[in-house]
């Protein structure tokens, strides 16, 4: 019997450690690693040192990865959005993909309604507005791939 899925989203502000590119390329490697070996997918947004992520797999697996980026010296004011129980990962093919965002696109995720993925009577997925949000940036974003 597979697992049941989970998501968590957070907001957080980089620290002085994350200051340049090259030190985001090594959080991607370090985190995307770490990612595949807990079967967590999910993208990573960043501008200008403040961060979303979405992140999605067994709750037990996300439970591990969040607790790791609490406890990581890179970020700092770091707000939960949501955490709760999913029907399908939509992040699938990324162990964490990364796309720059402007301010304002960032700002709008974080805002928006974070409720739960449900099913509606008639079988298809209700998506929350936050979701939503977060595809349509992700479907047309530049991003890095890994």
């Amino acid at each position: 019997m597979p697992k049941k899925l989970y998501a968590l989203a957070y907001i957080s502000t980089a620290t002085e450690r994350l200051s340049t590119p090259e030190a985001i390329d090594a959080l991607l490697v370090d985190a995307r690693a770490f990612n595949r070996k807990c079967d967590v997918t999910g993208v990573l947004l960043h501008n200008d040192g403040s961060f979303f992520q979405y992140l999605e797999g067994s709750k037990d697996a996300v439970d591990l990865v969040y607790e790791r980026i609490r406890r990581s010296l890179s970020h700092r004011n770091i707000c939960e959005l949501v955490s709760e129980p999913i029907l399908l990962r939509h992040f699938s093919s990324w162990s964490m993909g990364f796309a720059e965002g402007s301010a304002s696109e960032l700002q709008a995720i974080a805002q928006a309604h974070w409720n739960h993925e449900r099913s509606n009577l008639k079988g298809a997925s209700h998506v929350s507005p936050g979701l939503k949000l977060l595809l349509h940036f992700w479907q047309n974003s530049k991003r890095c791939v890994a």
